[in-house]
């Protein structure tokens, strides 16, 4: 992955705000990929993202839809 597209990974899951945004980028995206970005983001960055992604195993992640 070159350096440009690490930057436009990097700023869509920091952007994402549902468990149905980083859904919709991660297709676009090898797991390696991700978890090079994911590696690379600041503690408190990645808790948010886990966060966004721990409704989808609570069932919060329906609220998204209204």
């Amino acid at each position: 992955m070159d350096k440009e597209a690490m930057v436009k990974l990097k700023t869509a899951m920091l952007e994402a705000e549902t468990a149905a945004h980083l859904a919709a980028i991660i297709i676009d995206y090898t797991h390696e990929e991700i978890m090079i970005v994911f590696s690379e983001l600041e503690w408190e960055q990645q808790a948010r993202i886990k966060d966004i992604w721990k409704t989808v195993w609570t069932g919060d992640v329906y609220e998204d839809y209204g």
